[in-house]
């Protein structure tokens, strides 16, 4: 699978949005290009573009996982430590923390267990 498109890389180094820093990690690209998304469609309180980035990273966190899957507490807490940025610094020096957004997936996955256990089976 190739995970740059996977993950909006596509999108995320167009033409439309270049306010990188030079030395930004490709998640930290997708991050700011998905933050600047939200704030071009208003959806600024709700950053509803970078809550899928996020939940599609988790998705695919499950499936690499060798953690048991029942305990999410263990996932979420490893998912936190070796695959997220939670903050970027957006071309105006601004620091913007996701860790709110963060924590709201997961709780959505928390009361939906039933559900993800379901699909990640099939």
């Amino acid at each position: 699978m190739n995970q740059h498109i996977d993950y909006g890389s596509s999108w995320a180094f167009n033409n439309e949005f270049n306010n990188f820093n030079k030395n930004d990690s490709p998640i930290e690209k997708q991050l700011k290009f998905f933050y600047h998304k939200d704030q071009k469609k208003k959806y600024s309180s709700e950053k509803l573009y970078v809550k899928a980035f996020y939940l599609h990273h988790l998705l695919d966190y499950f499936r690499e996982t060798r953690f048991d899957l029942c305990n999410l507490d263990l996932i979420f807490e490893e998912y936190k430590r070796k695959k997220v940025i939670s903050e970027i610094i957006t071309d105006k020096g601004n620091r913007i923390n996701f860790k709110n957004e963060i924590n709201a997936i997961f709780q959505v996955i928390l009361k939906n267990k039933d559900e993800l256990y379901s699909d990640l089976k099939s």
